[in-house]
């Protein structure tokens, strides 16, 4: 009987370790795709935020039209896969505001990974934003040849900084900050509406390295 006892007393303390251990693994998962939920909706936000900044963009820089033609629109591209609402916020702030630029309609055009053959046909018509989303498989060097004046907007400071594009989004102290480069700035931002005046503590600009 005291075997019996033992054996018995053996099995539930394995029972109880086994359950204690399911318990707590499957609190670790919950946590873990809690944190994940979170990161994504802060990445939607931040997706959001970056569709606002772009429509405020398309008011702020002065551009020089090849036509007089009022119908002809202001064209932003999106480049690459993205499954964070960023082209369906923008497509939506452009619709509901009813988005123009000196009188120009805005369009936005999404182009996956899958359709980049049609995209570099479609940017050398003619576009005026050119956006790089973190899944593009294309990057500028790939769009020089058929960018036609267009302006480079992606996310992270290395895109202004090092690779030379003209806009980069940049997360800091959990807000959204603008980092320009400063030829573009000089090109694009002179003389332009002084309300971007009172967007300097969201607004960086910056030499890009040399090399």
């Amino acid at each position: 009987m005291p075997l019996f006892k033992s054996i018995f007393n053996r099995i539930a303390r394995v029972s109880t370790l086994l359950v204690l251990l399911g318990v707590i693994s499957m609190n670790i998962g919950f946590l873990d795709v809690k944190a994940q939920s979170k990161s994504t909706e802060e990445d939607r936000r931040n997706a959001r935020v970056q569709a606002t900044y772009i429509t405020r963009l398309v008011k702020f820089i002065r551009w020089e039209w090849n036509s007089n033609n009022e119908e002809e629109s202001f064209k932003i591209v999106v480049l690459g896969n993205e499954n964070l609402g960023f082209v369906k916020s923008l497509n939506f702030l452009v619709e509901q505001s009813n988005l123009s630029a000196d009188g120009h309609p805005v369009e936005v055009f999404h182009f996956t990974n899958a359709k980049m053959e049609e995209a570099l046909a479609f940017i050398k018509t003619g576009v005026h934003f050119i956006y790089f989303t973190q899944d593009c498989k294309y990057n500028m060097a790939d769009i020089v040849p058929f960018r036609q004046g267009a302006l480079y907007i992606s996310e992270g400071r290395d895109f202004v900084v090092i690779d030379k594009g003209c806009i980069a989004f940049e997360r800091t102290r959990n807000r959204i900050k603008l980092v320009v480069n400063e030829t573009c700035f000089r090109r694009k931002f002179a003389k332009v509406n002084p309300v971007l005046t009172s967007l300097k503590s969201v607004v960086e600009v910056v030499r890009p390295n040399n090399g």
